[in-house]
């Protein structure tokens, strides 16, 4: 081999060698980016938090400033609240919470604001899900019964007579 051809070989290897590199680094540079979500109600521009005259707005005014609430009382319709979250997440990893606040109206009988409070993420409880999955009644087909299940059924419709058996 000449040394001419020698070394366009390497500048090609090594061509190569930097563009699989260059290719790896934007991948695993791809992996380390944070993704931020936000959740629920989302602060207007100028706005630094949810707030209402207590005796004096009603469920209609707050309606009218914040739209319809995140969640209200189970119960009865006494309680309000409205949450804002953030999740920021990186790469493959679990969403994690940065910020988190839950403004909660109480109403009196009257419809009228009796109290806001306010809980961020320091005052908050981490509220697990439960995985179980509820049973239901019904036979469990295997994979055979379920292709085979409907071979020789007939139609719907009753078959080449029509509905009714009759002509």
């Amino acid at each position: 081999m000449s040394h001419h051809k020698f070394g366009v070989a390497v500048r090609k290897f090594a061509m190569r060698a930097v563009l699989v590199g260059a290719g790896f680094a934007v991948l695993t540079a791809s992996g380390c980016v944070s993704v931020r979500t936000s959740h629920g109600y989302i602060l207007e521009r100028g706005e630094t938090s949810l707030s209402a005259r207590e005796g004096v707005d009603t469920k209609e005014s707050i309606i009218a400033k914040y739209g319809e609430p995140s969640m209200r009382s189970t119960f009865n319709d006494s309680a309000w609240y409205y949450l804002a979250s953030r999740d920021q997440a990186r790469a493959f990893f679990r969403p994690e919470t940065t910020t988190q606040q839950v403004v909660a109206f109480l109403f009196d009988d009257a419809g009228v604001v009796q109290e806001v409070k306010e809980i961020n993420l320091a005052q908050s409880v981490r509220v697990s899900r439960v995985s179980k999955q509820t049973p239901t009644r019904g036979k469990e087909l295997s994979f055979w019964e379920q292709l085979l299940g409907n071979v020789g059924q007939l139609p719907a419709g009753g078959g080449p007579t029509g509905p009714g058996g009759g002509r």
